[in-house]
């Protein structure tokens, strides 16, 4: 994937940030483009009446698949781990009234 220079778009290029905070700008739009077009396919899958459970079954083959290209399988393992902590995380949160 590349990406167009910020200086190009007319946004800040960045001056003076470090390369991880530049890293983390540009994995954060990465994030939230991959997000939309997710919600899009979640919306389309649900359009044709797929239910809930095959969609997230599917997610977490497509995850596994993911995080398989060329990791090896302890990293995989990890990261689901982190998305079951997560998950984990949010069901045991106190749900504001």
């Amino acid at each position: 994937m590349s990406h167009r220079h910020p200086s190009a778009t007319g946004r800040d290029d960045g001056a003076g940030m470090s390369p991880e905070a530049r890293i983390a700008e540009v994995h954060a739009a990465d994030v939230a483009k991959a997000r939309t077009f997710l919600r899009d396919a979640i919306a389309a899958a649900r359009e044709q009446w797929l239910p809930g459970n095959a969609i997230a079954d599917a997610l977490v083959q497509e995850l596994i698949d993911l995080g398989s290209r060329g990791a090896p399988p302890a990293r995989t393992s990890a990261f689901l781990r982190g998305v079951a902590h997560l998950l984990d995380a949010t069901a045991a949160a106190p749900k504001a009234n």
